[in-house]
């Protein structure tokens, strides 16, 4: 098995925090070295210096060190705060397309989320508008995981059982599948949030929530984080994760009363000092 400090030298090579990995490190580490044994490496060491010339390696390195923890409806209280006030809110203004961009969307429970809710208000005649939604990130096979839809029933724990009931079925003994109609839609798109421009710009709405600001070290933050915010529509609002914050600098966004860990763009930062 690797020693965190191995571990820690890794994560350093690759731009990555070790604050960020703490807790999920076992995880990691176990598929770290899952990797290493079936390539015949041999050490840390060995491959940190086998990645400097072999790209192939370097990538499958960083899957290994994807983290894909979630479940639906996650932090109800920013759901909560979504529903009554930001989705409606932004119907309001935003013209015939709301475009909305779910980054580093893992195995998509944030995305299914997302739909479920919009379906909802429109049901009730609250939204109007098209639903224009992007779902990305780096890791090809977690995307491919989130369009099948199947999850462990335990990434439910948050969701009522009316919604239980509208949006799954069950799938074999201990997994749900989202029901069709979800799927229909979403632009899924293998994506580095870390490196890659945006896939659009004018969002709305974007989820940036438990990948950037939680994994990458500060010097990454700052170019990928501005170029978020620079994808935003003013007006349009930013969803981090409960432990994050925008990294040190000046950003053109207000917290929101409503929810701290939400975001609002604004025109000229100076009239909000």
């Amino acid at each position: 098995m690797i020693h965190d400090a191995d571990f820690q030298r890794v994560l350093q090579a690759f731009g990555l925090l070790w604050r960020g990995y703490r807790k999920v490190r076992k995880g990691a580490k176990r598929r770290l070295y899952a990797l290493m044994q079936a390539r015949g490496v041999a050490s840390v060491s060995d491959l940190l210096e086998r990645c400097l010339w072999d790209g192939a390696l370097s990538e499958d390195v960083r899957r290994a060190l994807a983290v894909s923890i979630s479940r639906f409806f996650r932090d109800q209280e920013l759901w909560h705060v979504l529903e009554t006030h930001v989705l409606p809110g932004i119907v309001g203004w935003s013209g015939n397309t709301v475009r909305v961009w779910s980054a580093g969307c893992a195995r998509g429970e944030e995305v299914y989320s997302l739909k479920m809710l919009w379906h909802e208000q429109a049901a009730l005649g609250v939204v109007r508008a098209k639903l224009e939604l992007w779902a990305t990130d780096f890791h090809c096979r977690f995307l491919e995981a989130a369009q099948r839809g199947v999850y462990q029933r335990s990434s439910l724990k948050e969701v009522s059982a009316e919604r239980q009931a509208a949006w799954f079925h069950e799938r074999g003994v201990d997994c749900v599948a989202v029901c069709d109609g979800l799927k229909e839609g979403i632009l899924w798109r293998c994506h580095d949030v870390s490196v890659d421009a945006p896939p659009a710009r004018g969002f709305h709405l974007v989820f940036l929530r438990n990948n950037l600001l939680t994994y990458y070290a500060p010097a990454v933050q700052q170019k990928a984080f501005a170029a978020v915010v620079d994808s935003l529509e003013e007006g349009g609002f930013l969803v981090l994760g409960r432990r994050e914050k925008p990294p040190m600098g000046l950003w053109p966004l207000i917290s929101c009363a409503a929810d701290s860990h939400l975001f609002r763009k604004v025109p000229f930062l100076s009239d909000f000092s």
